[in-house]
C-alpha cells in the first residue's frame, strides 16, 4: 500500500499533476534540482592526493606491525632462551668441517641465483 507522499511523488515523476499544491510544488522543485548537474568540479591531481593519503595511513599500518612482529620474535626468543638454558658450544658445526666443497658450492650459487636475479628477472619485470 503505498503513502500519499508515495503517490504524490509517483504522479509528478509522471507528469500526471493537474493542479499542484504545495506538496507538489516542493517535490517538483527537488525532482528539478536533482537533474541539474552539479557546479562543483574536482581539481586534476585531487585523487592522486587522496591516494597518497591512504598509502601514507597503510605505510604506517605496515610499520607498525613489522614493529609489532619484530618484538614479539624478540620476546619469543628470550623465552626460549630461558626454559631452555642453552650450553653456548661451537661443537654443533663440526659437521661442516668434512664438508668445505659443499659450503663454498652453497656460498657461490646463493650469489649466482642472487645476480640472476637482478640482471635478468627483474630486468624483464619492470620491461612489462
Amino acid at each position: 500500500m503505498k503513502s500519499a507522499e508515495e503517490e504524490l511523488q509517483h504522479q509528478i515523476e509522471m507528469g500526471l499533476v493537474n493542479e499542484p499544491t504545495e506538496d507538489a510544488r516542493a517535490y517538483q522543485r527537488v525532482f528539478d534540482a536533482l537533474k541539474k548537474e552539479p557546479d562543483f568540479h574536482v581539481s586534476l591531481p585531487f585523487a592522486d592526493r587522496i591516494l597518497a593519503v591512504i598509502e601514507k595511513k597503510e605505510e604506517q599500518r605496515d610499520y607498525w606491525w613489522m614493529a609489532a612482529g619484530i618484538f614479539l620474535t624478540v620476546i619469543a626468543l628470550i623465552v626460549s632462551l630461558v626454559l631452555t638454558s642453552p650450553h653456548w658450544t661451537a661443537g654443533v658445526f663440526t659437521f661442516l668441517s668434512g664438508y668445505p666443497g659443499l659450503v663454498v658450492f652453497g656460498i657461490a650459487f646463493i650469489l649466482l641465483l642472487h645476480w640472476v636475479d637482478k640482471k635478468v628477472i627483474r630486468k624483464q619485470i619492470r620491461s612489462l
